[in-house]
């Protein structure tokens, strides 16, 4: 059974998938920051390219293992390892398959692999090279390598990048790049969308719709015969409403708060406010129902806009102003009557029992509110009654005609 595994094993392709994933990932990492006049494009090139602005290239391979070393992490990028010169490799095919002398001026070239750097004599010869321009002692380290291995797959690789002339290896080893460690790109993918966008609750629906699109319009274009590459000009039409998530009207989202009672429920100002116009009853379960609304409401309003940062300062007073200034306008309508008798001379204890009445009328219709805050959608109405509730526990709104007078003497 364990021999007819490991046949088994050998004929699957998941480290092979994986592969083409981080390459895609890669991509996708790349196409973020895609600018006007740029055009990045996969599979067409190399894994990955990006023609730039000023007719130069990027041309970019990626590696990636799911080998592990002995921390546990991939393995190391050796001086010796096949991916590094099979690449290299490549690229000098390239070089001397243009007859026009210009491909190294116009491109240059970037692996990029999840495996580790540690002791890589190469790379190290490689920046020093960069910043010595001892093309002698990066020649010698190439030649070196050839004598330290028996394959003779990689000492052809060897071979071939060594037999480039002096002027074109020299250049393109200045040309070149290698980064080793990319291991997370998922990870860096997202943490490029935060540094757009700012806000943690966007990255994950950005990022879900943003590689969900780019991996049908890769499969699509291929499939009917086209490249798949996109321009920095035409980003915006192709894939611009992956990101409009973050503009667009959503819900806040809710999460279960404990909810703790105060123990004398009826000592609350928005309470007394409703037993006063008779709105409620002492000893009503309605007493218990409407705390637990504004309770519900403040612990979330606590949670999005100090602990999560979903809405703005500016936003909260927006909010906060709309909603007494939809109280203003009912509290003006449903008493202009009884503000008129008073200017004529009627005493407001004679008007007492209309202004009950009056008042439980303007409770009703404010309850019929379904306020939102800017940006999200409506908070339904439980929420919408339980900020009302808080308002008029601090005082903010009343329902009384001569609420101003009665409580805040309190």
């Amino acid at each position: 059974m364990a021999e007819t595994k490991t046949i088994q094993e050998q004929h699957t392709a998941g480290p092979q998938a994986i592969g083409f994933d981080y390459q895609f990932y890669y991509f996708m990492f790349l196409a973020l920051d895609l600018k006007f006049g740029q055009k990045i494009g996969f599979e067409v090139k190399d894994d990955v390219h990006i023609d730039k602005e000023d007719g130069t290239t990027i041309l970019y391979q990626a590696k990636h293992t799911i080998l592990k070393n002995a921390k546990g992490n991939p393995q190391n990028l050796t001086d010796l390892d096949t991916d590094l010169w099979k690449t290299l490799s490549n690229w000098v095919d390239f070089v001397n398959a243009d007859k026009s002398s210009d491909f190294l001026k116009k491109h240059t070239f970037i692996l990029v692999t999840n495996k580790s750097e540690s002791n890589n004599d190469f790379i190290a010869s490689l920046n020093t090279f960069k910043a010595d321009n001892n093309f002698d002692n990066i020649k010698s380290k190439i030649k070196e390598l050839e004598t330290k291995t028996k394959d003779e797959t990689l000492k052809g690789y060897l071979k071939k990048v060594a037999k480039l002339s002096k002027s074109k290896l020299e250049l393109f080893l200045k040309k070149l790049s290698i980064e080793t460690g990319e291991d997370e790109i998922i990870d860096k993918i997202k943490n490029r969308i935060l540094e757009k966008y700012y806000q943690e609750n966007l990255v994950e629906p950005i990022f879900e719709k943003f590689s969900s699109e780019l991996n049908l319009s890769k499969y699509l274009d291929i499939k009917a015969g086209g490249k798949f590459e996109i321009s920095g000009d035409d980003f915006g039409k192709r894939f611009g409403k992956c990101f409009k998530v973050a503009t667009e009207i959503r819900p806040l989202p809710k999460r279960e708060f404990p909810v703790l009672l105060p123990d004398n429920l009826e000592s609350q100002i928005f309470i007394k406010q409703l037993l006063d116009i008779g709105e409620i009853q002492t000893g009503s379960n309605d007493i218990r129902n409407y705390t637990t609304q504004m309770l519900k409401f403040l612990n979330h309003f606590t949670y999005w806009s100090e602990e999560e940062n979903f809405i703005l300062l500016t936003d909260i007073e927006e909010f906060k102003n709309n909603s007494i200034q939809i109280w203003i306008t009912e509290f003006k309508a449903k008493y202009r009557q009884i503000e008129r008798q008073i200017n004529n001379g009627s005493a407001i204890e004679d008007l007492e029992d209309d202004i009950k009445n009056l008042g439980v009328d303007l409770v009703d219709c404010i309850r019929k509110q379904d306020l939102s805050i800017p940006g999200f959608s409506a908070l339904g109405i439980e929420f919408s009654n339980g900020h009302y509730y808080a308002l008029s526990d601090k005082l903010e709104i009343g329902w009384h005609f001569d609420w101003g007078n009665k409580y805040k003497k309190e």
